[in-house]
């Protein structure tokens, strides 16, 4: 690390190290870049927005950035790792990534690999976003939001290196603020997996029954019938909330940020640090999401009649009370 950067780690007081890592960009050497997260991530993050747009441009499948949705993250994480939190953060996104390429995977998303790398299925929901004004221009911002909601591992970097180089004591071991950031991510992640596999499980039976001469053949119980006759799923999960996958995914990444929380915890007497610049990641995130809530909901009350009683019934991602009692003691859907 060169003497300015050192300097500049020093007096860093957010973890906030961009602006200074930028300037000497154009100056550093390649082994610079790659040994400094900041600026390798930047670069690297650059470099994909750069292809992905054009790549999606010359397909006309926008959903290159789906792709790279489930990889990324957890390569800018191992970009970052420098001790025990920052192994710790790059191990749960990697559990994160599998999740959701492997549920890519079932959905077509990489059908036709390795012979046929930028085909696949596009996700329905660009057909949309491409007749609006910035059209597929939002491949660009989603490639750099990628890298916003991954930047709480900069911020845990910095602190690590402020702890090696400045003799910065804050959050140099796991504290409780870890344990209950990896608690709530691994809760997420589960509850992601379980709509990925209800969803999954809905839509066969729902395939099965429109092939069926009898219609709905396959469906075993009246609820299983109601879900297929009504053309979406219901029951599980979705009985609680009409977005499990989007709430649990805003649940993980505002919990990822909180690992930028836990390594300034202090030594001895002080306070944590409760807010940095990370935090605008999950919450562009969470933006995102209300957008994305939004047109999905929109398409679906359009697509299914029955669909906006559901929506009077159950909420979109906070789940009311009395369904969660009702699930604990065993007598929810």
């Amino acid at each position: 690390m060169s003497p300015s950067m050192n300097a500049a780690l020093c007096d860093d007081r957010g973890g906030f190290l961009l602006d200074e890592l930028i300037a000497q960009l154009s100056s550093s050497s390649v082994s610079t870049i790659i040994n400094n997260p900041y600026q390798s991530t930047f670069v690297t993050c650059n470099i994909i927005v750069i292809l992905c747009f054009l790549i999606s441009s010359f397909t006309g499948n926008f959903s290159q950035v789906d792709k790279l949705w489930s990889t990324i993250p957890a390569i800018y994480a191992w970009m970052c790792v420098t001790d025990t939190r920052t192994q710790l953060m790059a191990s749960l996104t990697t559990l994160w990534s599998a999740r959701l390429t492997y549920n890519f995977y079932r959905r077509g998303r990489y059908d036709g690999w390795p012979f046929n790398l930028f085909g696949g299925e596009e996700d329905y929901r660009w057909v949309i976003l491409r007749r609006g004004i910035l059209g597929g221009c939002w491949t660009l911002y989603w490639n750099w939001l990628i890298l916003y909601i991954a930047s709480p591992s900069l911020v845990a970097w910095s602190i690590a290196m402020k702890r090696t180089h400045c003799g910065y004591e804050e959050g140099n071991t796991l504290n409780a603020i870890d344990k209950i950031a990896a608690s709530i991510f691994l809760f997420a992640l589960c509850i992601e997996s379980m709509a990925d596999n209800q969803q999954l499980r809905f839509q066969n039976r729902k395939l099965h029954a429109l092939s069926a001469v009898c219609g709905l053949a396959s469906a075993t119980t009246a609820e299983n019938n109601k879900d297929v006759m009504d053309g979406f799923c219901q029951s599980g999960l979705f009985a609680i909330v009409r977005k499990p996958n989007y709430a649990a995914e805003q649940l993980i990444w505002i919990s990822y940020y909180l690992f930028s929380v836990a390594a300034t915890w202090p030594q001895s007497q002080g306070t944590v640090s409760l807010v940095n610049w990370s935090m605008g990641g999950f919450v562009l995130l969470c933006v995102l999401f209300q957008g994305s809530g939004w047109l999905t909901e929109e398409i679906s009350s359009s697509k299914y009649p029955a669909y906006r009683d559901y929506q009077r019934r159950v909420p979109l991602y906070m789940p009311k009370m009395s369904a969660l009692w009702n699930l604990l003691i065993g007598e929810g859907n």
